[in-house]
């Protein structure tokens, strides 16, 4: 019996997650979440604006990234993946920046005790919220 129903069971959980995933995408709630995240996180150096203007910005040795030109500068499409693993910092290092931005997948375990699950959805959080800071073209 199980070797019947365990394909249909397996394909009902997938579909589940992928449209939980869909519905976060566009939940005001979770793009609301990753604005207070980058409120608390990022705003000292990239400014609440997501410019690279923060406060800190003028004493750090490499100038903060301007966040609201992520599309702008990958031919118009914003990266969701390529961000969140920018952001999360602990598989791709190198291409996570200078060490003066934190590795927020580690700050977020070690400083927080959040799980992986946990660190996922803040990360999610705040890819969703800096989509939403991104100039379309010709403003």
């Amino acid at each position: 019996m199980w070797k019947a129903v365990l394909p249909t069971v397996l394909m009902l959980m997938l579909t589940n997650t992928a449209m939980t995933r869909a519905q976060r995408a566009t939940d005001p709630a979770v793009v609301e979440s990753g604005r207070a995240l980058f409120t608390t996180y990022c705003a000292s150096c990239h400014g609440g604006s997501g410019r690279g203007n923060g406060p800190v910005a003028g004493e750090l040795r490499h100038h903060p990234a301007d966040l609201t030109q992520l599309a702008a500068r990958n031919g118009g499409v914003f990266n969701s993946a390529r961000v969140h693993r920018f952001i999360d910092g602990r598989t791709v290092i190198t291409a996570h920046g200078t060490m003066e931005m934190p590795v927020w997948g580690d700050e977020f375990k070690w400083r927080e005790g959040l799980p992986e699950n946990g660190i996922t959805d803040r990360v999610d959080a705040l890819v969703r919220y800096l989509e939403t800071l991104q100039e379309r073209a010709g403003h």
